[in-house]
């Protein structure tokens, strides 16, 4: 079912799975890139002072450490802000279980993008107004090209995530191909992002035990599928035409994007929902 005019049509570097039937849809559109060397940032320093104070009689109590909650972003353009996130609690498992809508009954959407291949500014500058989080699963050879555009939307609310290294799929690779491409950005996004990725998308959908579990061996907590995409400015749903708490939504870097960021804010805004970020969900 759809947003946009016209019937259903998937199109796209990925297609839109059906978890449950474990049905992966192929798409053709995806062109590699050969990796530019990774750029190091500088660690970072404290610098501390110790002082000195005279014996008190006076008895200091030290409050308990606590874990706060992530701080919730304030989102322009019109859009909700999100509730408070209730995470999904993810024990250490040998296999890394798959998500493509999250358990929640907070009205909220998470975003998916794609690959890399278009680096467009008007993207960026309408991602910087919207102040939404959202999930940058990338390609290596892409993140490698376009490391300063996506730095640049981390400060927007983007979080980068992994999705393989020549995005093949992982279904029809050999065992070391397998470890190679679900484990091999690791160290490079650590290094160029600031942070090591925690979830992992599998290009077109395609997914098994091998890849969940070779996706655990390697820290992933999660596999993230999806239940809406976005094409050329239409947003499919593959239940119907209302948004359900918790779908995940796949876009990609691609020419459309902005317009289909402007189609799902726009759904988002008629149906009373907020985006939140996935990895407040999924810890």
């Amino acid at each position: 079912m759809l947003f946009g005019a016209g019937p259903l049509e998937l199109s796209g570097s990925d297609a839109v799975p059906d978890v449950a039937a474990s049905i992966h849809a192929v798409g053709t559109d995806f062109n590699d890139a050969a990796p530019a060397p990774a750029t190091t940032a500088p660690p970072a320093t404290t610098v501390g002072r110790t002082t000195t104070t005279p014996p008190s009689t006076t008895t200091t109590t030290v409050a308990p450490t606590t874990t706060t909650e992530p701080a919730l972003r304030k989102p322009g353009l019109g859009l909700l802000p999100q509730p408070a996130p209730t995470p999904v609690a993810l024990a250490p498992t040998s296999s890394a279980p798959v998500f493509s809508r999250i358990p929640t009954t907070n009205k909220v959407i998470f975003l998916g993008i794609d690959d890399g291949i278009v680096r467009d500014p008007a993207v960026a500058d309408l991602l910087k107004q919207a102040n939404i989080p959202f999930t940058m699963f990338l390609v290596k050879g892409e993140a490698d090209a376009g490391v300063d555009y996506f730095r640049q939307l981390q400060q927007y609310g983007g979080v980068v995530e992994a999705h393989t290294i020549n995005h093949p799929d992982l279904t029809k690779v050999s065992a070391g191909q397998l470890q190679t491409e679900v484990c091999g950005t690791l160290d490079d996004f650590q290094t160029q992002f600031g942070r090591r990725p925690t979830l992992f998308r599998p290009p077109y959908g395609s997914t098994n035990a091998n890849v969940q579990a070779v996706a655990a061996s390697c820290g992933f907590k999660a596999v993230v599928l999806w239940k809406g995409s976005t094409n050329d400015g239409r947003f499919d749903l593959q239940d119907g035409t209302q948004l359900t708490p918790g779908d995940v939504v796949l876009m990609h870097f691609r020419t459309d994007l902005l317009v289909d960021l402007q189609k799902v804010f726009a759904v988002c805004k008629q149906q009373g929902f907020a985006i939140a970020s996935l990895e407040d969900y999924l810890r």
